[in-house]
Protein backbone atom coordinates (compact mmCIF):
# COMPACT_ATOMS: atom_id res chain seq x y z
CA UNK A 1 0.00 0.00 0.00
CA UNK A 2 2.71 2.29 1.04
CA UNK A 3 3.98 2.84 -2.69
CA UNK A 4 0.61 4.36 -3.33
CA UNK A 5 0.87 6.81 -0.77
CA UNK A 6 1.25 10.63 -1.88
CA UNK A 7 3.23 12.30 0.30
CA UNK A 8 2.71 16.22 -0.09
CA UNK A 9 4.88 18.37 2.15
CA UNK A 10 8.15 18.18 2.95
CA UNK A 11 9.65 15.26 5.50
CA UNK A 12 8.90 16.14 8.82
CA UNK A 13 7.37 15.13 12.15
CA UNK A 14 4.16 16.19 11.07
CA UNK A 15 3.35 15.42 7.32
CA UNK A 16 0.30 16.51 4.91
CA UNK A 17 -0.49 12.83 3.15
CA UNK A 18 -3.47 13.22 0.38
CA UNK A 19 -4.97 15.80 1.95
CA UNK A 20 -4.73 14.92 5.96
CA UNK A 21 -2.39 15.91 8.45
CA UNK A 22 -0.58 12.78 10.11
CA UNK A 23 1.85 12.42 13.05
CA UNK A 24 5.07 10.43 10.77
CA UNK A 25 6.80 7.87 12.22
CA UNK A 26 8.10 6.83 8.87
CA UNK A 27 11.34 6.83 6.84
CA UNK A 28 15.02 7.92 7.52
CA UNK A 29 14.74 11.45 7.88
CA UNK A 30 15.96 11.27 11.51
CA UNK A 31 16.47 15.02 11.49
CA UNK A 32 14.56 16.47 9.46
CA UNK A 33 16.40 17.88 7.16
CA UNK A 34 15.07 17.10 4.09
CA UNK A 35 12.57 20.02 4.00
CA UNK A 36 15.29 22.45 6.07
CA UNK A 37 15.35 25.71 4.84
CA UNK A 38 19.26 26.17 4.79
CA UNK A 39 19.58 22.63 2.28
CA UNK A 40 17.03 24.00 0.29
CA UNK A 41 18.54 27.36 0.15
CA UNK A 42 22.03 25.88 -0.52
CA UNK A 43 19.95 23.87 -3.12
CA UNK A 44 18.58 26.24 -5.18
CA UNK A 45 21.93 28.95 -4.94
CA UNK A 46 23.81 25.68 -6.41
CA UNK A 47 21.52 25.23 -9.33
CA UNK A 48 21.16 29.20 -10.19
CA UNK A 49 25.52 29.17 -10.42
CA UNK A 50 26.27 25.86 -11.59
CA UNK A 51 23.26 24.22 -13.16
CA UNK A 52 22.34 20.79 -12.30
CA UNK A 53 25.54 19.24 -13.31
CA UNK A 54 28.86 19.28 -14.97
CA UNK A 55 27.73 16.55 -17.48
CA UNK A 56 31.02 15.27 -17.76
CA UNK A 57 33.71 13.88 -15.14
CA UNK A 58 34.80 17.54 -14.29
CA UNK A 59 34.21 18.32 -10.98
CA UNK A 60 32.46 21.62 -9.90
CA UNK A 61 32.47 23.17 -6.33
CA UNK A 62 29.63 21.47 -4.39
CA UNK A 63 30.59 18.59 -5.15
CA UNK A 64 34.11 18.59 -3.89
CA UNK A 65 32.61 20.43 -0.83
CA UNK A 66 30.93 17.09 -0.29
CA UNK A 67 34.05 15.40 0.35
CA UNK A 68 36.06 17.82 1.89
CA UNK A 69 33.42 18.47 4.55
CA UNK A 70 32.86 14.61 4.98
CA UNK A 71 36.51 13.89 5.55
CA UNK A 72 36.67 16.12 8.18
CA UNK A 73 33.19 15.25 9.48
CA UNK A 74 34.36 11.52 9.73
CA UNK A 75 37.73 12.41 10.83
CA UNK A 76 39.46 10.64 8.04
CA UNK A 77 42.08 12.26 4.94
CA UNK A 78 39.35 11.87 2.40
CA UNK A 79 36.74 10.74 1.17
CA UNK A 80 34.77 9.41 -1.93
CA UNK A 81 31.17 11.14 -2.94
CA UNK A 82 29.48 9.40 -5.32
CA UNK A 83 25.42 9.09 -7.19
CA UNK A 84 24.12 6.37 -4.74
CA UNK A 85 24.79 4.91 -1.54
CA UNK A 86 23.40 1.49 -2.63
CA UNK A 87 26.88 1.65 -4.53
CA UNK A 88 29.09 1.94 -1.47
CA UNK A 89 29.09 -1.44 -0.74
CA UNK A 90 30.38 -2.15 -4.78
CA UNK A 91 33.19 0.46 -4.29
CA UNK A 92 34.36 -1.46 -1.50
CA UNK A 93 34.74 -4.93 -2.16
CA UNK A 94 36.24 -4.02 -5.81
CA UNK A 95 38.54 -1.39 -4.22
CA UNK A 96 39.93 -4.09 -1.86
CA UNK A 97 39.76 -6.86 -3.53
CA UNK A 98 43.35 -7.22 -3.95
CA UNK A 99 43.33 -7.98 0.12
CA UNK A 100 41.03 -10.67 0.63
CA UNK A 101 40.51 -14.08 -0.61
CA UNK A 102 37.04 -15.25 1.01
CA UNK A 103 33.45 -13.40 1.53
CA UNK A 104 31.71 -13.87 4.98
CA UNK A 105 28.54 -11.95 5.17
CA UNK A 106 25.70 -11.62 7.58
CA UNK A 107 22.28 -13.71 5.75
CA UNK A 108 20.21 -10.70 5.92
CA UNK A 109 22.07 -8.09 5.13
CA UNK A 110 20.72 -5.36 3.44
CA UNK A 111 20.13 -6.29 -1.01
CA UNK A 112 23.08 -3.51 -1.81
CA UNK A 113 25.41 -5.92 0.03
CA UNK A 114 24.64 -8.79 -2.18
CA UNK A 115 24.11 -6.97 -5.07
CA UNK A 116 28.08 -6.60 -4.24
CA UNK A 117 29.90 -9.23 -3.35
CA UNK A 118 28.42 -11.27 -5.82
CA UNK A 119 29.79 -8.70 -8.84
CA UNK A 120 33.38 -9.53 -7.40
CA UNK A 121 33.39 -13.04 -8.03
CA UNK A 122 35.38 -14.45 -4.86
CA UNK A 123 34.02 -17.20 -2.83
CA UNK A 124 31.06 -16.07 -0.60
CA UNK A 125 29.89 -17.65 2.75
CA UNK A 126 26.65 -16.27 4.82
CA UNK A 127 27.14 -16.47 8.71
CA UNK A 128 23.80 -16.56 11.06
CA UNK A 129 22.33 -13.21 11.70
CA UNK A 130 24.55 -10.61 14.25
CA UNK A 131 26.19 -14.17 15.32
CA UNK A 132 29.78 -14.00 15.66
CA UNK A 133 29.98 -17.73 17.38
CA UNK A 134 28.82 -18.97 13.52
CA UNK A 135 31.31 -16.52 11.68
CA UNK A 136 33.81 -17.90 13.67
CA UNK A 137 33.42 -21.69 12.59
CA UNK A 138 32.29 -20.21 9.21
CA UNK A 139 35.83 -18.52 9.06
CA UNK A 140 37.42 -21.84 10.44
CA UNK A 141 35.59 -24.23 7.77
CA UNK A 142 35.94 -21.75 4.57
CA UNK A 143 39.56 -20.58 4.72
CA UNK A 144 42.45 -22.02 3.39
CA UNK A 145 46.32 -21.50 4.60
CA UNK A 146 46.97 -18.09 4.50
CA UNK A 147 43.63 -16.57 2.99
CA UNK A 148 42.37 -13.46 4.35
CA UNK A 149 39.09 -12.88 5.25
CA UNK A 150 36.77 -9.90 4.36
CA UNK A 151 33.27 -9.76 6.50
CA UNK A 152 31.13 -7.55 5.28
CA UNK A 153 27.36 -6.64 7.07
CA UNK A 154 25.20 -3.76 7.53
CA UNK A 155 25.73 -1.44 11.22
CA UNK A 156 22.23 -1.24 11.64
CA UNK A 157 19.40 -3.79 10.09
CA UNK A 158 16.76 -0.90 8.09
CA UNK A 159 13.78 -3.17 9.51
CA UNK A 160 14.26 -4.20 12.94
CA UNK A 161 16.97 -1.64 14.06
CA UNK A 162 19.46 -4.32 15.43
CA UNK A 163 22.90 -3.03 16.15
CA UNK A 164 25.33 -5.70 14.34
CA UNK A 165 27.99 -6.63 17.38
CA UNK A 166 31.09 -5.37 15.21
CA UNK A 167 33.53 -5.25 18.56
CA UNK A 168 32.98 -8.81 18.42
CA UNK A 169 33.43 -9.20 14.68
CA UNK A 170 36.91 -7.39 14.86
CA UNK A 171 38.21 -9.99 17.35
CA UNK A 172 36.71 -12.97 15.62
CA UNK A 173 38.88 -11.42 12.19
CA UNK A 174 42.00 -10.74 14.32
CA UNK A 175 43.90 -14.07 13.86
CA UNK A 176 43.36 -13.96 10.42
CA UNK A 177 44.30 -10.61 9.42
CA UNK A 178 40.82 -9.66 8.11
CA UNK A 179 39.11 -6.65 6.63
CA UNK A 180 35.62 -5.75 8.14
CA UNK A 181 33.61 -3.55 5.70
CA UNK A 182 30.06 -2.17 6.75
CA UNK A 183 27.15 -1.02 5.06
CA UNK A 184 26.24 1.60 7.59
CA UNK A 185 23.39 4.30 6.09
CA UNK A 186 21.72 4.07 9.29
CA UNK A 187 24.22 4.56 11.24
CA UNK A 188 26.28 7.63 10.26
CA UNK A 189 24.97 10.86 11.68
CA UNK A 190 23.27 9.08 14.62
CA UNK A 191 25.40 6.84 16.49
CA UNK A 192 28.90 7.33 17.87
CA UNK A 193 29.97 10.28 19.92
CA UNK A 194 30.45 12.49 17.36
CA UNK A 195 27.75 10.50 15.28
CA UNK A 196 30.61 8.61 13.13
CA UNK A 197 28.28 5.93 12.95
CA UNK A 198 29.13 2.47 13.80
CA UNK A 199 32.88 1.79 13.79
CA UNK A 200 32.58 4.50 16.50
CA UNK A 201 29.77 3.38 18.41
CA UNK A 202 31.35 -0.02 19.11
CA UNK A 203 35.07 1.65 19.22
CA UNK A 204 36.70 -0.20 16.34
CA UNK A 205 37.41 2.97 13.97
CA UNK A 206 41.05 2.35 12.07
CA UNK A 207 43.03 0.13 10.16
CA UNK A 208 40.89 -2.59 8.59
CA UNK A 209 37.82 -1.29 9.15
CA UNK A 210 35.53 0.72 6.54
CA UNK A 211 32.35 2.16 6.35
CA UNK A 212 30.13 3.01 3.23
CA UNK A 213 27.60 5.23 3.94
CA UNK A 214 24.66 7.46 2.91
CA UNK A 215 23.52 11.19 2.82
CA UNK A 216 20.30 10.85 2.16
CA UNK A 217 19.06 9.78 5.26
CA UNK A 218 20.47 11.30 8.47
CA UNK A 219 22.27 14.19 6.75
CA UNK A 220 18.92 15.04 5.28
CA UNK A 221 20.77 15.27 1.57
CA UNK A 222 21.66 12.80 -0.99
CA UNK A 223 24.11 10.20 -2.47
CA UNK A 224 26.66 7.86 -1.09
CA UNK A 225 29.85 8.25 1.07
CA UNK A 226 33.02 6.17 1.55
CA UNK A 227 35.61 7.51 4.28
CA UNK A 228 38.54 6.95 4.40
CA UNK A 229 42.67 7.17 3.62
CA UNK A 230 44.28 8.46 0.25
CA UNK A 231 45.55 4.48 -0.31
CA UNK A 232 41.80 3.56 0.00
CA UNK A 233 41.18 6.35 -2.74
CA UNK A 234 44.07 5.24 -5.06
CA UNK A 235 42.68 1.93 -5.02
CA UNK A 236 38.76 3.31 -5.54
CA UNK A 237 40.24 5.07 -8.57
CA UNK A 238 42.49 2.22 -10.02
CA UNK A 239 39.38 -0.98 -9.44
CA UNK A 240 36.23 1.26 -9.80
CA UNK A 241 34.81 2.45 -12.97
CA UNK A 242 32.00 3.56 -12.09
CA UNK A 243 33.15 6.87 -11.47
CA UNK A 244 34.53 7.41 -14.85
CA UNK A 245 31.40 6.00 -16.69
CA UNK A 246 28.57 7.55 -14.32
CA UNK A 247 27.64 11.06 -13.88
CA UNK A 248 28.05 12.42 -10.51
CA UNK A 249 25.14 13.45 -7.90
CA UNK A 250 23.24 16.27 -9.05
CA UNK A 251 24.90 19.70 -8.06
CA UNK A 252 21.54 21.08 -6.09
CA UNK A 253 21.87 17.75 -4.12
CA UNK A 254 25.36 17.66 -3.51
CA UNK A 255 25.12 21.59 -2.21
CA UNK A 256 22.11 20.35 0.21
CA UNK A 257 24.15 17.32 1.38
CA UNK A 258 27.16 19.63 2.17
CA UNK A 259 25.36 21.51 4.24
CA UNK A 260 23.62 19.04 5.84
CA UNK A 261 26.80 17.82 6.72
CA UNK A 262 27.77 21.83 8.05
CA UNK A 263 24.15 21.52 10.45
CA UNK A 264 25.27 17.87 12.00
CA UNK A 265 28.59 19.32 12.91
CA UNK A 266 27.70 22.29 14.28
CA UNK A 267 24.98 21.00 16.36
CA UNK A 268 25.41 18.20 18.08
CA UNK A 269 22.74 18.52 20.57
CA UNK A 270 20.87 17.48 17.50
CA UNK A 271 21.93 13.85 18.55
CA UNK A 272 21.26 14.60 21.73
CA UNK A 273 17.71 15.33 21.07
CA UNK A 274 17.29 12.34 18.98
CA UNK A 275 18.87 9.74 21.44
CA UNK A 276 16.66 11.42 24.33
CA UNK A 277 13.66 11.18 22.12
CA UNK A 278 14.52 7.40 21.42
CA UNK A 279 14.86 6.35 25.47
CA UNK A 280 11.59 8.15 25.87
CA UNK A 281 9.46 6.31 23.45
CA UNK A 282 11.37 3.28 23.57
CA UNK A 283 10.19 3.17 27.61
CA UNK A 284 7.11 3.81 26.89
CA UNK A 285 5.97 0.88 24.28
CA UNK A 286 7.98 -1.65 26.73
CA UNK A 287 5.23 -0.05 29.04
CA UNK A 288 3.06 -1.23 26.78
CA UNK A 289 4.24 -4.75 27.11
CA UNK A 290 5.89 -4.82 23.58
CA UNK A 291 9.63 -6.03 23.60
CA UNK A 292 11.90 -3.05 23.29
CA UNK A 293 15.40 -3.05 23.62
CA UNK A 294 17.48 -0.31 25.36
CA UNK A 295 19.34 1.21 22.24
CA UNK A 296 20.42 4.02 20.56
CA UNK A 297 19.01 3.14 17.33
CA UNK A 298 16.36 5.54 16.18
CA UNK A 299 14.22 2.51 14.70
CA UNK A 300 11.96 0.69 16.51
CA UNK A 301 10.06 -2.80 15.62
CA UNK A 302 7.61 -3.63 17.46
CA UNK A 303 6.80 -7.58 17.14
CA UNK A 304 2.92 -8.94 17.62
CA UNK A 305 1.58 -9.29 20.94
CA UNK A 306 -0.05 -12.87 21.79
CA UNK A 307 -2.48 -12.60 18.28
CA UNK A 308 -2.45 -8.80 17.59
CA UNK A 309 -2.40 -8.24 13.59
CA UNK A 310 -0.22 -5.58 12.94
CA UNK A 311 -1.16 -5.06 9.86
CA UNK A 312 -4.69 -4.14 10.97
CA UNK A 313 -3.50 -2.35 13.59
CA UNK A 314 -1.28 0.16 11.14
CA UNK A 315 -4.47 0.90 9.18
CA UNK A 316 -6.27 1.81 12.95
CA UNK A 317 -3.52 4.30 13.63
CA UNK A 318 -3.85 5.46 10.23
CA UNK A 319 -7.11 6.59 10.75
CA UNK A 320 -6.22 7.92 14.10
CA UNK A 321 -3.82 10.09 12.34
CA UNK A 322 -0.56 8.56 13.11
CA UNK A 323 1.26 7.05 10.38
CA UNK A 324 3.90 4.14 10.70
CA UNK A 325 5.11 1.08 8.53
CA UNK A 326 3.92 -2.33 8.59
CA UNK A 327 6.10 -4.83 6.91
CA UNK A 328 4.82 -7.99 6.18
CA UNK A 329 6.73 -11.26 7.08
CA UNK A 330 10.33 -11.03 5.16
CA UNK A 331 8.93 -8.10 3.63
CA UNK A 332 12.40 -6.73 3.34
CA UNK A 333 16.18 -7.69 3.64
CA UNK A 334 16.16 -7.96 7.61
CA UNK A 335 12.20 -8.17 8.07
CA UNK A 336 11.83 -11.45 10.30
CA UNK A 337 9.58 -14.00 9.83
CA UNK A 338 6.43 -12.48 11.56
CA UNK A 339 5.05 -9.17 10.28
CA UNK A 340 6.39 -5.90 12.21
CA UNK A 341 5.35 -2.16 12.24
CA UNK A 342 8.45 -0.39 11.92
CA UNK A 343 8.26 3.08 14.03
CA UNK A 344 11.09 5.69 12.98
CA UNK A 345 12.04 8.24 15.29
CA UNK A 346 13.10 11.89 14.66
CA UNK A 347 14.89 14.60 17.13
CA UNK A 348 11.72 16.97 15.80
CA UNK A 349 9.34 14.71 17.12
CA UNK A 350 7.69 16.12 20.20
CA UNK A 351 6.96 14.25 23.43
CA UNK A 352 3.21 14.91 23.11
CA UNK A 353 3.12 13.08 19.49
CA UNK A 354 4.82 10.03 21.22
CA UNK A 355 2.21 10.00 23.79
CA UNK A 356 -0.22 10.29 20.93
CA UNK A 357 1.43 7.21 19.82
CA UNK A 358 1.69 5.04 22.74
CA UNK A 359 -1.90 6.03 23.82
CA UNK A 360 -3.43 5.02 19.94
CA UNK A 361 -1.27 1.74 20.31
CA UNK A 362 -3.12 0.94 23.56
CA UNK A 363 -6.51 1.19 21.91
CA UNK A 364 -5.56 -1.35 19.54
CA UNK A 365 -4.21 -3.75 22.09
Amino acid sequence: MYEKILLESPLGPRMRIEGKEYDYFCGTSYYCLHGHERLIRAACEAARNYGLGPATGWGVPPLREVERLSSTFFGTPAAKYMVSGYFGNFFLVHALKEEYHVIFVDEVSHYSVFDAIRSVEKPIHPFAHLDPEDLRLKLKGHLGPGQVPLVITDGVFPVTGALAPLRDYVEVLAPYGGILCVDDSHGVGVLGANGRGSLEHWGVEGERCYLAGTLSKAFGGFGGIIPGDEELMERISQNVRVPVGASPPPVPAAAASAEGIRILSEHPELRERLWGNVAYLRGKLRGLGFAVEESPVPIISLRPVGDLDLSEVQKKLMQMGTMVKYVPPRGYSDAPEVGTIRIAVFSEHSREQFDRLVEALRTCL
